[in-house]
């Protein structure tokens, strides 16, 4: 399929590579949760073993292993790398193509990784859109070639075809698309197409409608935070930064690439701060070339321990106030529409953060009182166990211990409870609706659920799920039959899964139960009876079914 399908709706919001490689791991190993979570751990890892191989062919085995290193301890890489998100595997694409590009430009002249980097850009644009990143490389890459003079046999006109390669890619996926939709006037491609050509690239980056933020938002707010690791580095070390990269080129290039990902999308009003992940691994790079090429200093290395030291001891304390200081844990479940659970969680993360940082500190000067070693190398293993701590504990426990905060599974398993005491005796079938709703919701639901279209306008979502809720329309012979499907049976009994900000018309909304709150939205439960009598919304938009994944 040209288009991915999301329990029997095609999937509007992304190309299908991610969904594309998740059923394919579904195939191999049967299990889901597993299947979601490779392609982001073998990208990451690809990444890692890219990273490591780009800086040896530039610099050298130390420069190699540390930048390995920064990279596999920056937050974002790590946090990354276990999720079942898109971000990972694109950044992989686009890494792959800057290692081509660095490698026919200034290891050696290489035609074929040229090209592969063209071919990897075509496939980062039909995984996310934004695998053209690269190109903006060769701005470093063509300055620095043509002021030195070194462009002779690697700048021909064969790079022209470069372009076509990556073209060639997304026509693979676009062409049967635009024939479906142009040709052969297919209206769910045609949506799907004006979607994601259109709203989910060129009016999502120039006039976004979300995660709106200032200007400054990656350099305040992400980069300080989630690239701690590369950015320490070359902050403490800025001399030597300006020492490693006169006359090197490679590097030069790399460090104006990352300024300028980051000027792209500061650029644009939407962000998010994994929007700039692909450009990680250079910066990693760069700071682990400094750090190869450097000595540490004694003001370094009390500048480094106050640091960490006070990071840790925010931490725990932080932790011990969520605890025991009522008016600030009260402050912050107002804040987040969260419960006492999750905040005594959170604190249980925080202090354990704080108290294993302290002890990296306790460790040090015992060691340090003990064999008088040399500054430098207790350094480099106290902040390698405490960047170990604040990175591997968060994205492993952390995520873990909130797991049920981040995601909706306490909320359906409410439901769940909730609709096994409604349920009557002479009827123990069930069906349940859902409106506005992220996908995980269908994920972590243990029923089926029926759901009324991703970009369905409120008011026919509205009209139709009274509809269905009320079960006043049946739909017809063709929408309930699916080529090679068996048809699902009916359901006795129907309930509808509602946020309380939906503001739902056409219901009792007296009769809903509360579910608790998801995602920072309270849940509510319908009953069929809470059904209106009559609606005056329309009632004519889709009905999706995950049942064999059919549609009404």
């Amino acid at each position: 399929m040209a288009c991915a399908h999301a329990r029997g709706e095609i999937y509007p919001d992304k190309p299908p590579v991610f969904m594309w490689c998740i059923a394919f791991f579904y195939l191999i190993t049967g299990s889901l949760k597993v299947a979601m979570l490779l392609p982001n751990a073998i990208a990451s890892l690809v990444t890692l073993g890219l990273t490591y191989k780009l800086s040896l062919r530039l610099a050298s085995e130390k420069a190699a292993m540390l930048s390995m290193l920064v990279l596999l301890l920056s937050p974002q890489f790590l946090i990354q790398a276990k999720f079942a998100q898109i971000d990972a595997l694109v950044a992989c694409f686009i890494w792959i193509s800057v290692y081509g590009l660095i490698q026919h430009f200034y290891v050696h002249v290489n035609w074929r990784w040229y090209f592969a980097a063209w071919f990897f850009m075509g496939l980062g644009i039909i995984t996310k859109g934004v695998g053209f990143l690269p190109v903006l490389l060769f701005i470093p890459i063509a300055f620095f070639a043509f002021t030195s003079g070194s462009h002779r046999g690697k700048w021909s006109l064969r790079m022209l075809f470069g372009p076509l390669v990556m073209l060639s890619v997304v026509a693979m996926w676009l062409a049967p698309l635009l024939y479906l939709g142009l040709i052969k006037q297919d209206p769910q491609i045609q949506q799907y197409l004006s979607n994601i050509l259109f709203k989910q690239t060129a009016e999502r980056y120039a006039n976004a409608w979300h995660h709106i933020e200032p200007w400054y938002y990656y350099i305040v707010e992400v980069i300080p935070v989630f690239w701690i690791t590369p950015i320490a580095i070359l902050v403490s070390k800025a001399k030597s930064l300006k020492d490693a990269l006169t006359h090197n080129h490679a590097y030069s290039s790399l460090l104006i690439w990352v300024i300028l990902v980051v000027i792209f999308f500061s650029i644009s009003p939407g962000k998010r701060g994994v929007y700039v992940l692909p450009a990680l691994p250079a910066l990693s790079m760069v700071a682990g070339l400094v750090l190869a090429n450097s000595t540490v200093s004694r003001g370094l290395v009390l500048f480094a321990r106050a640091v960490t030291s006070l990071i840790s001891a925010v931490l725990l304390i932080a932790g011990l106030a969520l605890l025991f200081h009522e008016p600030t844990a009260v402050k912050l479940m107002t804040r987040f529409d969260s419960d006492s659970e999750t905040l005594v969680r959170l604190s249980i993360v925080l202090l354990v953060l704080g108290f294993a940082g302290l002890c990296t500190h306790i460790v040090y000067y015992v060691y340090n009182k003990k064999r008088n070693a040399g500054d430098g190398e207790l350094l480099a293993r106290q902040l390698l166990a405490w960047l170990f701590i604040l990175t591997v504990i968060p994205s492993t426990f952390g995520a873990w211990l909130l797991n049920d905060y981040r995601t909706p599974r306490i909320v359906l398993q409410n439901a769940e409870s909730q609709i096994s005491n409604m349920l009557t005796k002479d009827s123990t079938a069930f069906e349940v609706g859902i409106v506005s709703f992220k996908e995980q919701y269908l994920l972590y639901s243990p029923f089926e659920m029926a759901h009324f279209g991703y970009h369905t306008p409120k008011e026919v979502e509205n009209g139709t799920a009274w509809a269905w809720l009320a079960n006043t329309s049946e739909p017809s012979r063709e929408q309930t039959k699916v080529s090679g499907q068996r048809v699902r049976p009916p359901m006795r009994q129907r309930f509808l899964l509602v946020p309380s900000d939906y503001k739902f018309q056409c219901a009792d909304l007296s009769q809903a139960t509360s579910l608790g709150v998801a995602h920072r939205d309270e849940w509510l439960l319908l009953p069929a009876t809470a059904a209106s009598a009559t609606c005056d919304l329309p009632a004519n938009g889709p009905v999706f079914n995950s049942y064999d994944g059919s549609s009404d």
